[in-house]
């Protein structure tokens, strides 16, 4: 998958010139109190999490060579990756687009990224039509938006076109879609009393129900009844 979205740039650990070596240091950073920096051949080479050090086996006296450390910085992208997408999450559910783009942003490379994006798949952590379903449930019952709109905003948030029709379809089977419609015309219609030009009223009624996502032939149907009842009302 192409990627376009501006990003910053991060190292690739391939392009780094590395040399065999010693470690002759490991010492937790004092800003990042997860973090470790990995000194060889008494110099700083890298900093990576206490985790990889521990997994890895990293110790004072490890020869380590080059290929190790591309090995272990590559590694340490994934977690970095993996790390920045949970933090994402934990302050709302995202699309597996969303988490991609977020990510491709702050400059991981389009492999780590997409390895990142299929283990939260895998995990249960980044699901598209779970995602979808409570979107569109959450929207039409929160704001009244229509299938149209529904679909619209789905699509700019990357969800795939089947996913899109299957929650709408769950929605339309489980929901009064006309009888959100005409409640909402009814709305409009009453806020619009001051128009005194019927045609321009139910225009703008109309065209504010296209807006929330409504079908054309719904809209015209709910205005027309919510004129319909306003002029029953006058008569009586």
């Amino acid at each position: 998958m192409a990627f376009n979205t501006q990003k910053r740039e991060r190292v690739d650990p391939a392009d780094l010139d590395l040399a065999d070596g010693t470690i002759t240091r490991i010492a937790q950073q004092k800003k990042d109190l997860e973090r470790a920096s990995v000194y060889i051949d008494d110099a700083f080479a890298f900093g990576l999490a206490i985790e990889l050090v521990i997994g890895a086996g990293l110790k004072k006296g490890v020869a380590i060579t080059a290929e190790r450390q591309r090995e272990l910085l590559t590694r340490q992208e994934t977690f970095s990756a993996k790390s920045s997408a949970l933090a994402g999450l934990s302050n709302r559910a995202r699309t597996s687009d969303e988490v991609r783009k977020a990510l491709v942003r702050k400059g991981f490379a389009e492999t780590v990224v997409e390895d990142t994006v299929a283990g939260l798949e895998d995990a249960g952590l980044v699901d598209d039509e779970s995602y979808a379903r409570a979107f569109v449930k959450s929207r039409f019952d929160g704001r009244g938006y229509g299938p149209a709109r529904l679909r619209q905003d789905l699509q700019r948030k990357g969800v795939a076109r089947s996913v899109i029709d299957a929650a709408l379809e769950e929605l339309t089977e489980t929901e009064d879609l006309e009888g959100e419609a005409r409640e909402q015309a009814a709305k409009k219609w009453r806020s619009l009393s001051s128009e005194e030009d019927v045609r321009k009223r139910k225009k703008k009624t109309l065209d504010f129900l296209v807006r929330r996502g409504f079908g054309f032939d719904t809209a015209r149907s709910v205005v027309d009844a919510a004129s319909q009842e306003d002029d029953e009302l006058w008569e009586e």
